[in-house]
């Protein structure tokens, strides 16, 4: 854990000091890179892991029940409104 803050620090120092430089095409082609490979393997770890499918998954169903029933509560609600205050011309 203290190497990845060690690496954490050092980079942002870096960075501080070479703020007025710019990154080389290398440098943003590397990065680029590094993300991508990062996202791989931590979805390969997320899809090994079934109980962390079976939450995710679970989140999913809920998220999409709040947003329907959000979304239909307030067509509900602008149609009770209008029908107590009337239709403006």
């Amino acid at each position: 854990m203290w190497i990845y803050l060690i690496f954490l620090l050092f980079g942002a120092t870096l960075g501080f000091f070479l703020q007025n430089r710019q990154i080389g095409s290398f440098s943003k082609y590397f990065m680029n890179f590094s993300i991508i490979v990062l996202l791989f393997f931590m979805g390969i770890g997320i899809g090994k892991d079934q109980d962390l499918h079976s939450k995710i998954v679970n989140f999913g169903v809920i998220s999409f029940t709040i947003t329907i029933m959000s979304v239909l509560m307030s067509i509900v609600m602008v149609y009770i409104i209008i029908k107590i205050f009337g239709e403006k011309d």
